[in-house]
Parts: structure tokens; sequence; C-alpha cells
């Protein structure tokens, strides 16, 4: 390959240039590679050398094959490939051209499997990861509610974290991530233009689903790293512990009398009666319920999800029983008796699911809109910052209080363990305090005041320990 250098005349001067050409393009045409502008005719020589030596070392060359020895045998060679045994140039060009795509060829695919080892190495987006951890393996062992639930928090960590590869997830990374959320993490309004900060409790489960999205993927291989939220490496907003609002003897009485008149009136009574959930409440049917020993057995509990209503376990997916005072039971009773007349009401129209609490047509109630409508009921009777869950709270804290103990109330709500318990209601103990210190009182009083000494003894061994004299 050789190249050719000319001069050319401009308005403003002389210029050199050179020409020189390559290779074939897909159509078959020679390609012409020419370069201008430079000062002197020796000047454009080299730049013409050095040129066609780099064309040739990454596009490869066709010569005669030195070994030939005038046969007119054509070789050409490109980076470490060098074939000969071509009888013509054209021959020998056109292997060259075979040998030039087969070499991209593999260079794209030598590049394509480097680009796919990088983006194995660093591993799926959170993003992605998340939405197959949820389908393929949340969706297994949790309850529809929870799968529910985990999909809005996810919501959070994806706008924070989605296009971040798992194995490029660092401690550093999610610990900014909670502080984000934390400040600015929840919805937009007028006076918070970039956000609401979010509940420490909120950004505290936000924080746990991460930690359990990432052991899974440690325990499936899909992690390469060491887990970047192990040993508490990632520092959770700390919660205020708050007593759960609750409503006294007098409160509970005030709600009973302006319930009394609607049909909420039984379900607000068992309810307080209990310390049932709502679910477990709304999941009641009447053999569930045994007027002759006023026990109440609890194993089901209704769960509104987007999906609708489904009757699933209990919390603790263990069956309870519980009894009921006389006076709940007589108001239930009473209900049942207006039950019959929706019943005859309604007719042939009538759901009979063999519910205890029900819509008048015998259908499911909704626990969101009940809940709803309890709330509403205690505003009317000025009862703030309480719920349908206040009932439950309310009913723990009254038996602690009496002295009713923790196992047993325990058991009564469904508890797992009664530390949960306690955990929640250690304030309403403080019976069990005085009570405790009053019975080391009566235990060590006399201990006590046999191991005193006498009062002239001790005025002596005082006036000794002043004057040193005896």
């Amino acid at each position: 390959m050789t190249g050719c250098v000319f001069k050319r005349k401009l308005k403003r001067g002389v210029t050199w240039c050179y020409v020189f050409f390559g290779g074939w393009d897909p159509a078959g045409k020679r390609i012409q590679i020419s370069k201008a502008g430079f000062p002197t005719k020796e000047a454009a020589a080299k730049a013409v050398r050095v040129a066609i030596e780099k064309y040739q070392t990454d596009n490869g060359s066709v010569s005669r094959d030195t070994a030939s020895r005038g046969r007119g045998i054509w070789a050409f060679s490109v980076g470490d490939i060098h074939e000969t045994g071509y009888q013509s140039r054209t021959e020998a060009e056109a292997g060259l051209r075979r040998a030039v795509e087969r070499s991209d060829r593999d260079r794209d695919l030598q590049k394509l499997r480097q680009a796919e080892e990088a983006i194995e190495k660093k591993g799926p987006p959170f993003a992605k990861y998340f939405e197959y951890w949820l389908k393929e393996h949340a969706s297994r062992r949790c309850a529809p509610k929870t799968l529910e639930r985990y999909g809005e928090l996810g919501a959070y960590l994806i706008r924070q974290l989605g296009d971040v590869c798992l194995n490029e997830m660092t401690t550093a990374k999610i610990q900014e991530a909670i502080h984000r959320l934390k400040d600015h993490g929840g919805r937009r309004t007028g006076g918070e233009p970039q956000g609401r900060p979010l509940a420490p409790k909120t950004v505290r489960h936000i924080g746990t689903l991460l930690y359990t999205v990432l052991s899974d993927a440690d325990r499936l291989g899909v992690l390469q790293i060491p887990h970047p939220m192990a040993n508490r490496r990632v520092l959770l907003p700390k919660l205020t512990k708050r007593r759960p609002a609750v409503l006294d003897e007098t409160k509970l009485q005030t709600l009973f009398d302006h319930a009394r008149n609607t049909r909420l009136y039984p379900f607000i009574v068992l309810a307080a009666a209990t310390g049932c959930r709502r679910g477990e409440l709304l999941a009641l049917r009447w053999p569930d319920l045994d007027f002759a020993t006023g026990l109440l057995s609890i194993s089901k509990s209704l769960e509104q999800t987007r999906g609708g209503l489904r009757v699933k376990t209990t919390k603790s997916e263990e069956p309870r029983q519980l009894g009921v005072p006389q006076w709940a039971l007589d108001v239930v009773q009473d209900h049942r008796t207006e039950q019959e007349c929706d019943r005859r009401l309604f007719g042939a129209d009538y759901i009979d699911q063999n519910l205890i609490f029900c819509q008048p047509n015998g259908h499911y109630y909704s626990p969101d809109r009940l809940g709803a409508r309890v709330v509403e009921l205690m505003r009317k009777v000025g009862l703030r910052g309480v719920s349908l869950h206040s009932l439950r709270h309310s009913h723990a804290s009254i038996l602690l209080s009496k002295g009713v103990p923790a196992a047993v109330v325990s058991e009564r709500l469904g508890h797992a363990d009664q530390n949960i318990t306690l955990s929640i209601y250690s304030h309403a103990l403080p019976a069990d305090a005085r009570a405790a210190a009053k019975i080391w009182n009566d235990s060590m009083a006399q201990a006590v005041a046999n191991s005193r000494p006498a009062a002239s003894s001790t005025a002596g061994q005082r006036h000794i320990l002043r004057t040193g004299t005896t």
C-alpha cells in the first residue's frame, strides 16, 4: 500500500495533501483516505507513511509473499493472522476482508461477554430484584395483606435505591437513603416541597424490609458482597416509646351510652369485653359463641386487601378460647334477636353466612369502613386520639391494672409471648410495683427492726465517735 502526495493551491496560499486507498466498503467500493493542511511536501509524506502504517495495523495489509520466489503468490496480514497462497491480489484482499469481519465479530462477542460478566458481577438493579423477590419468594410465605404492605414500603426503597445494582449496595448508600427517607421521604406539600418527613416507625419498617430482601439475596447467592446491613451497620431512627391510647371505665361508659341506639353497640361491647382484634370479631359465627358456658372461640380473622375480603387464620395462627362476661352476652343475645328481623326483612335476598356481626343483608362488614364508623362515633362523644383498636388496649390495660396475671392477659389477646404483652402494657402495672414494695416491707420489717441497735446504745456509740473517749 502506497500513498500519493500532491500540492493544492488555495486563495490564501499553498497546502500539501496526501491520499491513499484502504480496503473495500460493504458495497464493494474502494475506500479512499485523504488529508490536507500540511505546510511542506516532507510533512505530508511523513504523515502519509504514519497513516498507512496505522491503517495496516488496524485493518491489515495485502502483499506478495516473500517466500513465493516469484510464483505470484499473494498474502495478507492483520493482527496476529497471516495467510498466504492466494493467486491474485483480489483474492488476498477478499480473504483479508473475511478475516477482518471475523475479527470484528470476535471482538464484539468478547465485548458482549465482558459486559455480561460485568453485569453479572454487579448483580441486578435493586428495583428489578425486589420485583422478583416479591413475586417468587415473599408471595409464598406472606399473607396477602403483608404482601400488599411490602409493596407499599418497597416503593420507597425503589425511589431511593432502584437503580443501584445489588452488589454495589454499600452501607453508606443505604444509610444515605435512610436519612433521605427520614427527612423528605413522604408526600410533597406546599410547606414541604421536597417531601414531608416520614415517621421513624415507617422508616424502621422500610429498613427492616430492605434487610430481609438482602438477606434472602445473600442466602440465594445473588449477593456476592458481604451483607451491607449486617451487624446493625445501618442505623435506623430510634422510636419514642409511647403508651397506647386507652379508655378508662368512665370513658368506656360514655361510649357505650352513645352507641346504645346504633348497630355498632353490640360490636363495641364485645370488642371492649374480649380485647379481640377487629378482623377476629368480624369473622365470628354464631357457633363460635357458647352462651351456656360463656366461652368464645377465636380461630379465624377477616382481612381486607385491594383484592377484596378474605377469611384467614388469626395473627398468631393459633386458636384460643376466652370467657365473655354475662353483661356482654346479654347485649349480643339482644343483637341476635334484631338480626333475625333483618333476616325476615331481606327474605330470599339475605346472604346467610351465620355471622355474628354483618351488614343488614348478611354480608361481611368492611373492616376499614367499620373502623372509620367507630372512630366517627368516638369523636362525636369527645373522645380524641383513640380508635377501634383502643378498645383492645383498654381491655388489656384494665385487666393488668386490676392484678390479672400477664400470662392470662396475653392468652386472651392472642399474643405469641407474654413479653409482647408486657412490652406494650408495662405502664398498666403501677399497682404491681406498689404491691411488690408492700410485700417486701411486710416480710422484712421485723428483720430490719431486730437488726437495729437500741436507741440508748446508738446514742452512746455516736458520742464515742465524736469525742474519741470512752
